[in-house]
């Protein structure tokens, strides 16, 4: 009798109040409560499963700026070398870190541990590919705990043979979609060819389709991190046909909106500084809303951060300043927080062994000081990135393909590493 009451009692207020009116006051809500009131009746869960309603929260949680960050600090171990799930911790970016929330990812890698390749308003891109080619990928929102699985790319080991890859994961404003781009290099005879395979995947069909690269000559570093600024993806990339033996670094870049690759210049100085370990010494980032490098010398202890102070202009690349490693042996990990510190992982060759725990601690390059968060990692694993509460997937169900039809093909043709390129010269 209760319930009934309450039911009508509803009912009676949602006659009152025009839609609009209940998007105004529900969008305003803790994101608990949102997914409480689509158990209240059908009228409140198809509103709040509505596209415009989803739009209308997105909106209010950009506009607020409450910057959190989630981190992987943890894998659950269930046997000798054997890695389960994967445990996260969100925490406000403020003066005293605190923690806001804790997530588990309900899905194992097959490969060791997932590379995360991006969030973006909330979504996670997660790609299980250490093993070379990508098995899996999952598209998650942590808030209210819904992830899908992309489609198996087109372009793989046992349709093309052996290849480097890398990822891209974004937003296209132009058309209200969320785009993941797959940048495929083959390896015919162990040589990586030029121009690339390029796929594109779109949340709105559900479905990859093919995208020529024209004769883009330029070659991006396999499985290098992202930097998503201003509707286009960025990777650290190279030139390999400018001359007998020389190697001209540059940053690839991918736009959303007109699907097409592009190159820009690197700082003059970095260029043609090569080491065979180079994807660890410089990656691309995002620092106060700027494009910048990250970027270690492979002749000097420091690791000196670059920003464009004037996006798609070269002359703007600027230092902003250099970290001395031999006072701060962190490289492994470096994130940009909202007040100009950076979050770092110690290396493993600081640690007395690959698994032994670690702690992430904030920089100041400013005073040059290090504060320990006392946040530990397990097996090495930390990763940073943005958090933000959405419903985006919140319409649809979780949808999990299963692994028996592609992975034992797979599984059994992946080339093995003595057959992979390691260096990519």
């Amino acid at each position: 009798m209760v319930l009934m009451t309450k039911k009508k009692e509803v009912k009676q207020m949602w006659d009152y109040l025009p839609p609009d009116v209940w998007i105004e006051i529900l969008t305003r809500l803790p994101i608990k409560n949102i997914l409480q009131c689509t158990l209240i009746c059908k009228s409140w869960y198809a509103l709040i499963t509505c596209p415009n309603f989803i739009n209308t929260h997105l909106n209010r949680s950009i506009t607020k700026k409450e910057t959190r960050l989630m981190i992987r600090d943890s894998v659950e171990k269930t046997g000798l070398d054997q890695f389960g799930k994967e445990h996260y911790s969100v925490y406000w970016d403020n003066q005293t870190f605190d923690e806001y929330a804790e997530f588990i990812f309900p899905y194992s890698s097959v490969s060791g541990v997932l590379r995360i390749v991006g969030s973006c308003n909330g979504l996670v891109l997660f790609s299980d590919d250490k093993l070379g080619d990508t098995l899996f990928m999952f598209l998650w929102n942590p808030s209210i705990q819904k992830f899908i699985t992309l489609p198996y790319p087109s372009i793989n080991y046992i349709s093309h043979g052996a290849s480097i890859h890398s990822l891209g994961f974004g937003f296209d404003a132009a058309t209200n979609d969320y785009k993941v781009v797959r940048v495929v290099h083959l390896l015919p005879g162990l040589n990586i060819k030029v121009p690339p395979e390029v796929e594109l995947y779109e949340l709105s069909t559900g479905s990859w389709r093919r995208i020529s690269a024209g004769d883009f000559p330029c070659v991006v570093k396999e499985s290098t991190p992202q930097a998503f600024l201003n509707g286009t993806v960025h990777w650290l990339g190279y030139n390999p046909n400018i001359g007998e033996g020389n190697i001209s670094h540059l940053i690839v870049l991918f736009d959303m909106k007109n699907e097409a690759l592009r190159d820009m210049m690197v700082p003059a100085s970095v260029q043609h500084d090569w080491d065979w370990d180079w994807h660890s010494d410089m990656r691309v980032a995002v620092h106060a809303e700027l494009l910048s490098l990250i970027h270690k010398p492979s002749d000097e202890d420091s690791c000196n951060i670059w920003v464009m102070k004037e996006y798609g202009v070269a002359e703007s690349w600027t230092k902003q300043f250099a970290i001395d490693l031999k006072q701060v042996d962190f490289t492994r990990q470096y994130f940009f927080r909202e007040n100009g510190d950076i979050l770092m992982a110690p290396s493993r060759g600081s640690r007395p062994y690959r698994h032994a725990p670690a702690n992430l601690v904030s920089y100041d390059p400013k005073i040059k000081q290090i504060n320990d968060l006392g946040i530990h990692e397990n097996a090495g694993v930390f990763y940073v990135i943005t958090y933000m509460e959405s419903l985006l997937l919140l319409e649809g169900l979780n949808r999990v393909l299963g692994r028996s039809e592609n992975y034992g093909k797979i599984a059994s043709l992946l080339p093995k590493e003595e057959d992979k390129i390691k260096g990519n010269k």
